[in-house]
Formats: C-alpha cells, structure tokens, sequence
C-alpha cells in the first residue's frame, strides 16, 4: 500500500483510464524554483562578468534559465496529462490541444501583457530617441537591428531578457505538438526525447556553419547574423530542456528507473560545466566555438538532476506566510520578466549599459554600490511584476462576473 502511494505521487498512470487527478495542479518546489530563478535572471541582468565569472556563476546562477525551460516542459506535460486523463480529450491530441481555447488562454497569459509593454516600452523609447521606430531601434539595439527582430519579438526599446519572449511563442505554438511524442507508450517518450537532443544538436551545427571560418568577426556577413539570431531567439536550441521537462512531467520521483539516464548525463555536464567556468573549456573546430550559447544539451543535464532534487526534498503543498509569498511572486514570474525588460531598458538609455547600475546611476567598481544597485532592481522589478499580474487578474475576474451578469 505504501508503495502504491509512493507511485502515485510521483507518476501519471497513463494505462489507467479510469484514474482521475484534480482538473488544477499545483506544486511548492516548482513555485521555490520560479521564484528563486527570476531573482536569479536580475541578478544576472545586474551584476557585470567580471564578477559573475569569478563566482562561478555556470554551477548556480546560470542555471535560470535551463530550470525555467524544464518547469516549462513539465507545467505543460502535467496539463496535457490531466485533460487527458480526466476524459476532456476524447480524440487526436494534437487536434485536441490545438484549440482556439488553448490559444485564447494564451493570449490572455502572454499575448496581451507583451502588446501592453510593446505599447508603453516604444512611447518611452520616443522619450529618449525622439517619435520614429527606427531612431529607437537604432539608439537601443544599434545598427544591427533588424526588422526579423521585431517580428519575432524583439522590441524597439529592447531590454535583457527580451530574448526569452520569442522562445515562450514558440514553444506554445509547438508544445502540443510535442507532447503527443510523450504520451503514450515509454518506448514513443524515449523516442521523443532522443529527438529533442538530436534538434538541439542539428541547430547548433547549422550556427556553426553559418560562422566565418577565419574570425573575427564571428559572422561573415550580417544575413548570416540575422539568421543566427532568428534561431538562438527560437525554441529550437532549447528543446532538449523541453523534452526533459516534459519526460519528467509522466515521473518526477528522483530515484525511479526511468531516471536513472539522468544520474549518468549529471556528471558529464557538471564535469563540463565546471571546465567551461573555471578552465576556459571551449569546443573549437579550427579555432571556431562548434557550439553557440551557455543554456544547451551540455547544460540541461545538470539542472535537470537539481529539479527532481528539489522535487524530491520540498513538500508538495506549504500553507505559512513565506509560502504564500513564494506562491505569490511564482505566479508573477512572466510578468516579472516583461517588468524588468522595460526596467533594465530605461537603465540602459540612461547609462549606456545595465551591468553595476539601477535607475539610480551605475557603479561597477565598488562592490556594497554593486550590490545595492541589485538590490534596488529587486525592490523595484518584483513588486511591479506582482502588481501588473494581480491587476491583470482582477480585471479579467471582473470581465468574466460581468459577462455572466450580462447573459442572465
């Protein structure tokens, strides 16, 4: 009996057609991890390199970004499963997932609060370029702004950390599709999964081929650039982190056999980790890097193995203060994000940069200035996030009671 429970915290039986879990699903440890991941992404966005690297940043403050790709994957897998599960889904998944009602919860979620931005963001990039699109993109971005970039949302006024709002469309636009791979039988996840990595590792061969093979400059030529861009800002170079988030969404329980791949990968990512930080490690072919970026295959494992840790460790369910303010600023995470976007945009106008600075002024010579700053960006960032994502939520709260006062 114990161990029938033990399994049924952890997995999702897929067989059982007539099990039935409730129709929303929270988790504590993935609220702890949302929540210490942002403060983590403005942190990142505020201390400089010079000092990142000296605290080995790779082994704990890197890692923000892999762990919100997975919970991303996880989230959505565990959604999926329950209207699965619960007989809401009675026919082809990717019919079924592909629904105006799963797109129109998405705009609501992501679509509107970034046009919100997009709006408020450009009037104040006029503010500091003057009344034209391209005077904005030139003074934010610089000369190598593109028109791709907007379209895949990259603003005007950019800020750090924009380049995460394209990988967000993106992996809503392909999660369903995706998912199917990872229902089903286990031999179809492993399948699936395989093919995330082997995504993930076409896409970074294909930026290697676009590189100049006698740099600098790295690109031999802007279109060459611009491409690059278009795929480094996808979901693509992310899809193994999907994948595991997703794989873990059918058995989350750290010590389960179908985990057991992870305990193997942990040790040669954290090896590869610690010589890339420490040691300068680089894969080169004829002095080219053959893979792009810092959040990658190499990367996931270890983060992944730091999940199911923290899975494991963390109760499901916390009720106490702190947990409600945890709760609180997890739910707030995107908006969060966008917040810190426009923030760390106006720091960037002001100053020229947002490394050591606040919207107080910049200082990256002297450590207490240093960390006063982040602290700063941490008062100001959170806060607002919260405020706009419990605005948001009352506005809509009140738009649905009056739509149903309406129909009465």
């Amino acid at each position: 009996m114990v161990k029938m429970l033990q399994k049924s915290e952890y997995m999702l039986d897929y067989e059982n057609e007539e099990q039935k879990i409730p129709s929303t699903e929270r988790f504590f440890q993935i609220d702890v991890l949302k929540a210490l991941m942002i403060f983590l992404v403005i942190f990142d966005h505020t201390i400089p390199w010079t000092i990142k690297n000296s605290l080995g940043v790779a082994l704990w403050e890197r890692i923000s970004i892999p762990i919100f790709v997975i919970i991303m994957g996880f989230n959505i897998g565990r959604s999926f499963q329950r209207q699965k599960i619960n007989k809401k889904i009675k026919y082809d998944i990717s019919e079924s997932f592909y629904s105006a009602n799963y797109f129109w919860k998405k705009v609501i979620r992501y679509l509107i609060p970034f046009v919100i931005l997009y709006i408020i963001s450009t009037n104040v990039g006029a503010l500091f370029y003057g009344a034209d699109l391209d005077l904005i993109k030139a003074g934010q971005w610089g000369s190598n702004y593109d028109d791709r970039h907007e379209f895949i949302g990259i603003l005007p006024f950019w800020g750090p950390g924009n380049w995460f709002i394209p990988v967000i469309f993106g992996f809503i636009l392909l999660a369903p599709w995706l998912y199917k791979g990872f229902s089903g039988k286990t031999s179809k996840a492993v399948m699936t999964l395989l093919l995330c990595f082997i995504v993930e590792i076409v896409v970074q061969l294909i930026i290697f081929s676009l590189k100049n093979p006698n740099p600098p400059p790295t690109f031999a030529s802007w279109d060459a650039y611009y491409t690059v861009i278009l795929l480094l800002y996808s979901i693509l170079p992310l899809f193994s982190g999907i994948g595991l988030g997703m794989w873990f969404s059918r058995n989350y329980d750290l010590f389960s056999k179908r985990n057991l791949f992870i305990w193997i990968l942990f040790p040669l990512s954290l090896t590869y980790l610690i010589l890339y930080q420490f040691f300068g490690f680089r894969i080169l072919v004829n002095g080219v890097s053959l893979i792009t970026g810092d959040y990658h295959f190499l990367v996931f494992p270890y983060s992944a193995l730091l999940f199911l840790i923290t899975m494991k460790i963390l109760p499901k369910n916390s009720t106490n203060i702190l947990a409600k303010i945890i709760k609180l600023i997890s739910r707030s995470t995107y908006h969060i994000l966008l917040t810190q976007i426009f923030y760390f945009g106006i720091v960037y106008a002001l100053y020229g940069d947002h490394y050591g600075a606040s919207i107080f002024g910049m200082n990256s010579s002297e450590d207490f200035v240093l960390f006063l700053n982040l602290s700063i960006n941490w008062c100001i960032c959170i806060p607002i996030g919260i405020l706009w994502w419990y605005t948001g939520k009352r506005i809509r709260k009140y738009i649905k009671g009056y739509i149903e006062i309406e129909q009465i």
